[in-house]
């Protein structure tokens, strides 16, 4: 579904070794707007108003853009390389959980973000989370600290222990994923002249489990499909949406959390951190108290 049209902001992507981060963007030209989506994928139509987008400026270059979670009114997950790049922390952060994220953008844009987003006040990469450099091993999980509170009705909530290592391949393959996040709805091959449009908005998608434990997943990831292939809705992810989650499908349970892709232009496979690991959990849930 395409939105109301708006100036495009240059895109660029957050990489780790040659893996592209799903997470986007770039500098923002003044009066310009964000255009992000879901690959393949719908509107969210309020389903998951605790996943909420992220505005930051890392290593004293911006704004970038992340999709995260809400575990609790002050406690966003997300992932690390939307926290955090080159061993530094981002030095700004602005969250924001409208379904239509920039439909009021104004400039200049520090007074919009000012007004119309809420301003993080702590951001927090797990302590191994080191730009990839141990990879399978991602360490990419990240928590944003708000400034102050949002209080729903609802919150994402963390999954079962060892759910991927335990549940037989069948019921896995069977399971349907539910991607939400503000990323792009795809990106062109640098030889097309086909425009993609774009919507700074909430997408929700569906994917399927293809494995874990293996050379690329490692113990920490999980891989998914990426393709419009899975019945009605059915899609991936794309710059914008990192961090986001991946929730068991109808339900606000973050099985993962999108991390990184291997192929370009946002097609092929999705790797997502998962968070039924302890290494995960015991990360998250002191901050959750």
């Amino acid at each position: 579904m395409q939105g109301l049209r708006r100036p495009a902001w240059l895109l660029a992507s957050l990489s780790g070794l040659a893996l592209t981060a799903c997470g986007s963007v770039a500098p923002l030209p003044q009066g310009g707007a964000l255009q992000p989506l879901i690959t393949f994928g719908q509107r969210d139509g309020g389903e998951h108003p605790y996943v909420g987008t992220l505005l930051f400026v890392q290593n004293g270059e911006g704004y970038f853009s992340c999709t995260g979670t809400l575990l609790t009114p002050t406690v966003m997950l997300t992932a690390g390389h939307c926290v955090e790049g080159g061993g530094q922390a981002n030095s700004e952060t602005w969250v924001r959980f409208d379904e239509d994220a920039a439909s009021d953008y104004f400039s200049p844009t520090s007074v919009w973000l000012e007004q119309k987003w809420i301003r993080a006040a702590q951001v927090i990469p797990h302590p191994l989370y080191d730009d990839y450099s141990a990879f399978p091993n991602t360490y990419d999980v990240g928590l944003v600290i708000l400034s102050q509170p949002v209080n729903l009705g609802t919150y994402g909530q963390l999954p079962p222990l060892g759910y991927f290592d335990t549940t037989p391949q069948a019921l896995l393959k069977a399971q349907v994923f539910e991607p939400v996040g503000y990323g792009l709805l795809g990106k062109a091959p640098p030889t097309s002249n086909k425009p993609i449009p774009d919507d700074y908005a909430r997408y929700k998608g569906l994917q399927r489990f293809i494995e874990v434990n293996s050379t690329t997943t490692g113990s920490q990831s999980v891989k998914l499909t990426n393709n419009p292939g899975v019945g009605n809705g059915g899609g991936g992810t794309c710059n914008g949406d990192s961090g986001g989650p991946t929730l068991f499908n109808n339900t606000s349970v973050v099985a993962a959390v999108n991390s990184f892709s291997v192929t370009p232009n946002c097609k092929g496979n999705d790797f997502m951190f998962r968070m039924d690991t302890a290494l995960a959990q015991n990360f998250v849930t002191p901050y959750l108290r």
